[in-house]
């Protein structure tokens, strides 16, 4: 068997394998720089898609009306209707105040006339018989104060209106505040003052019929439950 002799000096065998190695490593770098430039482009075309999407949003945003003066505007309404629900819930059961005006003009005679009604309105404990309440267990019934304010010829006249209003078992506690003389067109009337005490919850079933009166010229209509004409 003839061997072979390799009669390249040694240096050179050593640079042909360091330049074998660094054409790899240059392989190597080239299709590295590849793939990063490869990815470079792609998130390239991924950032322009988003900045694409960005300005999308931008012009959406732009066409949107601004809602914060609707939901201040709806936030107070809000508050509005709490406010009157709480009024109502503190006020109870409002008065018909037609139905008591109707009551009291029923007992006016000729020559007198109202001028001012003003009623409060508030929960009170029911009382028993003897006038005691239930102190451990109370319950409650919305009485109405009323004011009422007119005029009249006369001092009698208005004690007649207090002796009907107090047979009306709609009003209780009559009193009268005062009188006095006043002029209203070159003439003098009596001014008045009544307060009395009615219970609402009568004016939802009918009135017990007033204690017969006798019947007098002047208000034939007041015994049939009707408003008299004023002449």
């Amino acid at each position: 068997m003839i061997g072979t002799v390799n009669l390249l000096p040694e240096w050179y065998l050593r640079q042909q394998r360091l330049r074998r190695q660094l054409h790899v490593r240059i392989f190597l770098m080239v299709i590295l720089a590849g793939a990063l430039g490869g990815w470079i482009c792609a998130e390239r075309t991924h950032i322009r898609s988003l900045h694409g999407q960005r300005d999308e949003l931008a012009k959406q945003c732009t066409m949107i009306r601004d809602l914060s003066p609707d939901l201040e505007q709806a936030q107070h309404e809000l508050e509005r209707l709490q406010g009157l629900q709480l009024a109502f819930r503190d006020l109870g059961n409002t008065a018909p105040m037609s139905a008591l005006t109707q009551q009291i003009q029923n007992n006016l005679t000729e020559g007198m006339a109202l001028s001012r009604l003003t009623i409060d309105v508030r929960p009170e404990p029911v009382k028993a018989k003897d006038g005691t309440i239930d102190a451990a267990n109370p319950k409650f019934h919305d009485v109405a104060r009323l004011t009422v304010v007119g005029i009249a010829p006369n001092d009698v006249l208005i004690a007649q209106l207090i002796g009907k209003l107090s047979a009306n078992p709609l009003f209780t506690d009559l009193s009268l505040n005062y009188t006095r003389t006043e002029l209203l067109h070159d003439y003098d009337v009596r001014r008045f003052e009544i307060q009395m005490v009615i219970d609402l919850d009568r004016l939802g079933s009918p009135a017990p019929t007033p204690a017969a009166t006798p019947p007098t010229p002047t208000s034939p209509q007041a015994s049939r439950g009707e408003v008299p004409n004023a002449t």
